[in-house]
């Protein structure tokens, strides 16, 4: 019988080490009360941010330490929280936290629409008084662009107050998906009975016996239909908090507002998603390769995840994901190795799935912590290359980390895809190159069809939906159950042609929760397209396009995302590294079609 482990039945080897950053939870508990008072304290700088240089660095350098302090609390009891979301305790941390980093949020408000006071001019002579702040050109830059979008002290205060509200229904949503919700036991053809989980659903429709695989996917979408109207108010109470609170600001929509924070014109967006919607007749004929190598007559939805090399794939243990991953990454530099490997083996990853675990993968922590990794490891292909995607994250992190100060050590989420995607071409590249087992490197080549498949086209059909779903809210039309399904299904039609639709599928959109992100997902189709290209540079230009590669790591976000994009040596404001992409996808996917004849 299928088994998910207890938290406590986990070797502490395979779980992340939080008690470096608290050896308790009294220690936590200090720590709170102590950046509770600074953030109380940090309110008296309120009407004082431009009095004179040497106060505007004080300000500017204090909230710096006191966002630091908030991060490392909120992250924290973040994980504590993922580590097992039917703990109440953890859940009522990671409560507290929330309500820290907003009321830290709302204490420093004032500090952006006080600066914008200033003209550029201003902000010139202050740093010539006080050479410090000259570290602080970029950010002030970026502050007066986005002049004209903020609102007062007071109502920035206001906005940021009400961001626990606005952002409550990713919450809900979360502790809906993985906590709450039961999902059936399905028995599979040796009459063992199987749990369906968040983790395993995918997994589950790997398997080859395709009877077993369509009980799964009813099964699992029955449970999501039992909340379909609990999801759907959720989901259009998250796109209404959008679209106000840009209203808020100015912006004609929400996603002008989402694209003009870090920057990125909507052109990029629109030529993502015209681009790929001249090429669907790619994906369309690897849905019809499926069918012919699964020998059906119509490809269903249950049958969408099933590899081309049939049945399932080949075991790959953690240890092995590791040794593949840290040799993969060799192009990259022997520091960028090596830190990778360090990384592995300081406890940075929560491995694999129990009870009550937060689904999917993540890569987290804070800028005075070590990287963490929340994965649900399931011995397969397909969670080594989730690893290589996290460890670019962690990565990119330590790199912008060890190279900018707090101001510029993040980084948009624009240029976050294309790190972690960075890592599994290379895998991809290093696999096989390396492996000489042929099922093997048939998964592997099946690996890489289905990340470009689910990351470049099915990203982009998401994006499709959540842009048409905000705009509807815009124009006034109610968000409901069946307007959500039905802008779905017609959207999974065209990209899915050659596929039997069904009802089930109509309510995919559900089961999504980076959507509660607004404007996120585009990004990840973006960062795969750049990424190969990046890749192609890397292999063959060796150490200087990686040394242009690792430049762009540790720029963190002191330029804007595209030009940083551009350092690195990729312009994705053009439709080339998403043709080039789909083409790349289109010549692997003729390789895997005369592989599948062969063995026919």
């Amino acid at each position: 019988m299928s088994t998910v482990p207890a938290r406590e039945e986990v070797s502490e080897e395979h779980t992340w080490d939080l008690e470096a950053i608290y050896e308790s939870e009294e220690e936590w508990r200090a720590s709170y009360d102590a950046v509770a008072e600074s953030v109380e304290a940090f309110a008296e700088y309120e009407g004082r941010t431009t009095e004179d240089a040497s106060t505007l660095l004080t300000v500017l350098e204090e909230r710096e330490e006191l966002m630091r302090d908030v991060e490392v609390v909120a992250a924290y009891a973040r994980m504590r929280r993922d580590e097992d979301t039917s703990d109440q305790e953890a859940q009522a941390m990671a409560s507290r936290a929330d309500s820290l980093v907003s009321d830290a949020r709302s204490a420093a408000s004032f500090v952006e629409p006080e600066l914008q006071a200033l003209t550029r001019e201003e902000f010139d002579d202050l740093a010539s008084e006080v050479p410090e702040l000259e570290t602080y050109d970029h950010y002030v830059d970026d502050v007066l662009r986005m002049k004209p979008h903020t609102r007062s002290a007071e109502v920035e205060a206001l906005l940021a107050d009400l961001g626990e509200v606005t952002g409550g229904t990713a919450d809900v949503y979360n502790l809906l998906a993985n906590a709450d919700m039961t999902f059936p036991t399905v028995e599979d053809a040796d009459d063992e009975p199987v749990e369906i989980t968040q983790s395993n659903f995918v997994n589950l429709l790997k398997r080859p016996d395709r009877d077993f695989r369509r009980r799964v996917y009813e099964g699992y979408f029955a449970e999501w239909a039992s909340v379909r109207n609990a999801v759907a108010t959720a989901y259009a109470k998250s796109v209404t908090a959008d679209v106000e609170l840009a209203r808020a600001r100015s912006y004609e929509t929400a996603r002008e507002a989402s694209l003009h924070g870090p920057n990125v014109p909507a052109e990029v967006y629109d030529t993502l998603v015209d681009t790929v919607d001249d090429n669907l007749e790619t994906l369309h004929r690897h849905a019809d390769l499926k069918r012919e190598a699964l020998g059906v007559d119509e490809l269903r939805m249950w049958d969408v995840y099933m590899p081309l090399t049939g049945g399932e794939g080949p075991e790959v243990s953690y240890e092995e994901a590791c040794e593949h991953v840290v040799a993969a990454v060799a192009p990259l530099g022997e520091a960028y190795q090596s830190r990778l490997a360090e990384g592995l083996d300081s406890r940075w990853v929560d491995v694999y799935e129990n009870e009550g675990k937060r689904a999917g993968a993540y890569s987290g922590g804070a800028y005075d912590t070590q990287p963490y990794i929340l994965m649900n490891y399931q011995d397969d292909v397909t969670s080594m290359y989730t690893l290589a995607h996290e460890l670019g994250h962690s990565l990119h992190s330590e790199y912008a980390k060890e190279n900018q100060p707090y101001v510029y050590a993040g980084y948009e989420l624009f240029v976050a895809e294309v790190a972690s995607t960075v890592n599994e071409a290379l895998l991809t590249e290093h696999l096989l190159e390396t492996v000489e087992d042929p099922a093997f490197r048939a998964h592997v080549l099946n690996e890489f069809l289905e990340r470009v498949r689910s990351t470049l086209f099915r990203q982009t059909l998401f994006a499709e939906f959540e842009h048409r779903a905000h705009e509807l809210e815009e124009a006034g039309e109610p968000l409901t159950a069946d307007r959500l399904d039905d802008l779905f299904r017609e959207l999974k039609g065209r990209y899915y042609e050659p596929a039997e639709l069904d009802d089930h599928i109509a309510r995919e959109w559900m089961r999504i929760p980076h959507f509660y992100r607004a404007f996120y997902v585009y990004q990840y189709a973006t960062g795969i397209s750049a990424a190969l290209a990046l890749v192609d540079r890397i292999l063959e230009e060796g150490e200087s396009a990686a040394a242009d590669y690792r430049e762009f790591l540790s720029l963190g976000s002191r330029e804007y995302p595209l030009d940083l994009l551009r350092t690195a040596g990729v312009d994705v404001a053009s439709p080339e590294p998403v043709q080039r992409a789909i083409d790349r996808y289109d010549d692997r996917l003729e390789t895997m079609a005369e592989l599948v004849e062969t063995d026919g």
